[in-house]
């Protein structure tokens, strides 16, 4: 019973992190508006237009690998925002088992 209580406790932390953490459009921001985001606040959301009209994307931003853990790697992305198509971040990623992030 104490671990059911535990883990639930655990589960809590980790949910209330996520949602506290803030959520914004890359769109309406400069590229350097988000990294100035990303070093106050450590990690973010960005949410952008996909390329299929109607749908959102969404791209949790890091600003080290100590925010990816039991989350992946830290890997580049980017994302498109008011003055640069192609803004550069850093994000979360889990290993695919192939090439150099092979599991052994």
């Amino acid at each position: 019973m104490k671990t059911i209580i535990i883990l639930a406790a655990v589960g809590m932390m980790f949910t209330t992190n996520a949602m506290a953490m803030s959520a914004y459009n890359s769109k309406s921001m400069s590229c350097a508006t988000v990294h100035e985001k990303i070093a106050q606040e450590g990690s973010i959301v960005l949410r952008y237009p996909s390329h299929h009209p109607g749908m959102m994307m969404y791209n949790r931003t890091v600003t080290n690998s100590m925010s990816c853990l039991g989350q992946g790697a830290m890997a580049s992305a980017s994302v498109p925002t008011s003055d640069d198509p192609n803004c550069k971040i850093k994000t979360c990623s889990f290993a695919t088992g192939k090439g150099p992030n092979k599991n052994h």
